[in-house]
């Protein structure tokens, strides 16, 4: 019974053995078959869309001009194909899209030509834009069997241009300018370019009129691109100067944004309007005596370039001199025309001989009715009293005096005699 349990165990473990055998055939043939499921998991299952490269016709882009954006988006995957594919731009101010900002191609596959990924966008830009760097967004979105994609890119454009300039007289002071008057003009600079100044400075030069020397240099400082500043120069046009229109000239020295310096020039015109003017004299040859009243004669003269009407002229007396103080009427005195004018005038006691200063005071309207007030200084000769003017007051209580004196004598010889008889 032992013998045949282990006979027993013996076949069965030859049976056993071809099975084995079998199984080991098996093995090559299942291992080829990993391998090649491992090739495939490599392989990608998606499309992949990439912004290969993009270009500008124009860089730095002018404001005003219209910017051409291409777009060269390229497919990576050999084996799977974009279906689907929507290019889209976002664009902010001072860009803006002409056109749709959306394009479409059916497909796009890894062996197309190069021309099937590209797009092409039309931007203009705003004739106020200024200077600076603006980003565009590009969306690129697909599909494979109904499964979406994306992709997003952001592009820079950069929109140049030089700051340009104009100039303006924004006001004066006063607004009519006569000779004689000192005036203070304000220039406005404005900044046309796109882009900003970071440094100026202004220079007014000027012929017939004069520019003070405190105010013909102006610092303006920086100026933005579309914005403006202001400088202001102080003028003086002499008292004998012709109406007329006299020049401005004004310089603006700027550096850029760049760091590169500029130079605009401007032309002004400013306008001295006419003017009566007046000359006061006393006549040649003529003096004063000290300590007494006297009339004097006064020649006021319209020595301007306009019409002087309803005339008050008054006397201004300086010590040793004083007045009457009546005022002198004068209906119209024109360019040219003279008027003689008496005062009373008296001399203190105690001036001094020589040349002493009066004035005349004028209020008058000119043509039009705009009132005006004006002086003119001259000198009048005052000589000092001689004995016999000096005593000239007195002379009548001299007379008297003598009178008394004689009256009195008569009277005691009358006297005399009569006791003698």
């Amino acid at each position: 019974m032992k013998t045949t349990t282990m006979q027993t165990k013996t076949m069965q473990k030859h049976r056993t053995n071809p099975a084995a055998g079998r199984f080991g055939s098996v093995m090559p043939a299942l291992f080829a078959f990993l391998l090649l499921l491992s090739s495939i998991s490599f392989a990608s299952v998606n499309p992949k869309l990439e912004l290969l490269n993009y270009s500008l016709s124009e860089s730095p882009v002018q404001p005003g001009h219209t910017l051409v954006l291409t777009l060269r988006i390229k497919s990576l995957e050999p084996d799977n194909c974009a279906s689907r594919v929507a290019v889209q731009l976002a664009v902010s101010y001072p860009l803006s899209i002409s056109g749709s900002d959306t394009q479409y191609v059916e497909s796009l596959c890894y062996t197309d030509a190069d021309s099937a990924g590209t797009f092409t966008f039309l931007l203009p830009v705003d004739n106020l834009a200024t200077t600076g760097t603006y980003p565009v967004s590009v969306s690129t979105t697909y599909e494979k069997l109904f499964t979406k994609f994306s992709e997003a890119n952001t592009l820079n454009v950069r929109v140049g241009g030089a700051p340009a300039f104009t100039a303006s007289v924004a006001s004066s002071s006063p607004v009519d300018i006569y000779p004689g008057d000192d005036a203070s003009v304000t220039v406005t600079f404005q900044n046309t370019g796109a882009s900003m100044v970071q440094s100026s400075l202004a220079t007014a030069t000027a012929r017939g009129i004069e520019v003070k020397w405190a105010g013909e240099e102006q610092a303006v400082g920086s100026i933005v691109a579309r914005g403006s500043a202001s400088a202001t120069f102080h003028i003086s046009a002499p008292k004998n100067l012709a109406p007329g229109a006299y020049p401005l000239d004004v310089r603006l020295d700027y550096a850029g944004e760049d760091r590169q310096n500029g130079t605009a020039l401007f032309h002004f015109e400013v306008p001295i309007k006419p003017k009566a003017e007046f000359v006061a004299a006393y006549p040649v040859g003529s003096t004063l005596r000290a300590g007494a009243p006297q009339n004097a004669d006064i020649l006021l003269t319209n020595t301007g370039t306009q019409e002087a009407r309803k005339l008050k002229v008054r006397i201004r007396p300086l010590f040793p001199f004083s007045t009457d103080g009546t005022v002198r009427y004068i209906d119209s005195l024109k360019p040219g025309q003279s008027v003689n004018l008496t005062y009373v005038i008296t001399v203190d006691k105690d001036a001094t001989s020589g040349s002493q200063l009066v004035g005349l005071l004028m209020d008058f309207e000119d043509p039009q009715g705009k009132t005006f007030s004006d002086s003119a200084d001259f000198a009048m000769p005052v000589r000092l009293a001689s004995f016999q003017e000096s005593v000239e007051p007195y002379m009548p209580y001299l007379y008297l005096v003598v009178l008394v004196v004689v009256l009195v004598v008569l009277r005691k010889a009358a006297g005399a005699m009569k006791k003698k008889k």
